[in-house]
């Protein structure tokens, strides 16, 4: 896949994959919306009550990718959030 950016709706309360290494080599994201959002490298989704992730902000965070790595999402809190990326094609 050529190089692109995205954006990905993450509704509260569960894990949206926003990025796939089968894809992109590599992606950049940020949350463009309040609150916090969750971000974990996983092959599959997260289990709910993962503890394995770290924080998006509203500053790009670079994510580099292996074939089978996928990039999961989830708020925190009861809102829904929306993010913001650009991949690097493999």
């Amino acid at each position: 896949m050529a190089n692109g950016t995205f954006m990905v709706p993450c509704p509260a309360g569960q894990w949206t994959k926003v990025a796939d290494g089968a894809n992109y080599s590599s992606a950049l994201l940020q949350v463009t919306s309040v609150g916090g959002v969750m971000a974990a490298i996983a092959d599959s989704q997260p289990a709910a009550d993962a503890s394995n992730w770290v924080l998006l902000s509203q500053s790009f965070v670079p994510f580099p990718l292996a074939a089978g790595d996928q990039v999961w999402c989830q708020p925190i809190g009861a809102g829904e959030a929306m993010v913001r990326g650009i991949g690097t094609g493999v």
